[in-house]
């Protein structure tokens, strides 16, 4: 199974390959393929995919109060059927996100291969920041969007927490971290592990909880204030304005 990949659907016998503008983060507004991964190694209870982890056999709680079944939310595709859809797009932008793309990182170290020898992509990752990257996977990112998790996620912090990821990381010049905000005491988490790790403010972007366009219209100004006060970046929620909360987006 090293030359397949298991992907999130976006509905049934439809893999989650999606192009779409980034809607998060620094790279907000740029056109991108996003390669949606299923499985994770956390469960955060406001996760906004919880179809890529949150099976009807797991008893992890989430805001929702939802269960998905794996073979009906997940599908093994191969590296050159992955390919052949991201070359429908015409695309130089390919952003794996999840679930957590890092799980897989041995069998996408081989897709990245597999692109590259087609033409030039720039390869971006979106990861709670759990596992330390590995060399030949690593070689091939030019950006690594992390999103360390803060008691707010509802995980434990032994889980949510690794600092031999996190060092990695902090000293790596190709990675930012992105935290979603629910509540000012997640300020408090935060500057605690920019401190902890040293990160500097610029590489640090706060983003609010939300579901929905609604709840992110009412939190935003706070945040805002927020990042005005601390030196830290405001992101967006880009995708939530253009679309909603729907896969494929």
């Amino acid at each position: 199974m090293k030359d397949v990949i298991l992907l999130a659907n976006e509905s049934p016998n439809k893999p989650e390959i999606f192009y779409s503008i980034q809607g998060e983060g620094p790279q907000i507004g740029k056109p991108s393929v996003f390669i949606r991964v299923s499985n994770c190694n956390l469960y955060c209870s406001w996760c906004d995919t919880p179809y890529t982890w949150n099976w009807d056999n797991h008893d992890y709680l989430h805001d929702k109060n939802v269960k998905f079944n794996k073979e009906a939310e997940s599908t093994n595709l191969s590296m050159q059927a992955v390919t052949d859809e991201i070359s429908r797009y015409h695309c130089s932008r390919v952003i794996y996100t999840g679930g957590e793309p890092m799980l897989q990182q041995k069998r996408l170290s081989l897709l990245n291969k597999l692109l590259k020898s087609q033409r030039p992509f720039t390869i971006e990752v979106e990861t709670n920041s759990t596992i330390v990257p590995l060399q030949p996977f690593d070689k091939d990112i030019s950006l690594y969007v992390c999103s360390p998790k803060l008691s707010n996620s509802n995980v434990p912090e032994n889980i949510r927490i690794k600092e031999e990821a996190l060092k990695w990381f902090a000293n790596s010049n190709r990675a930012v971290f992105k935290f979603v905000v629910a509540t000012e005491k997640c300020i408090e988490e935060i500057y605690t592990l920019v401190k902890q790790f040293g990160i500097a403010n610029e590489k640090v972007y706060l983003m609010c909880k939300a579901y929905s366009l609604e709840e992110l219209n009412r939190n935003q100004a706070n945040l805002t204030q927020l990042c005005l006060e601390t030196g830290f970046n405001y992101s967006d929620r880009l995708h939530l304005r253009l679309y909603g909360d729907k896969r494929g987006t």
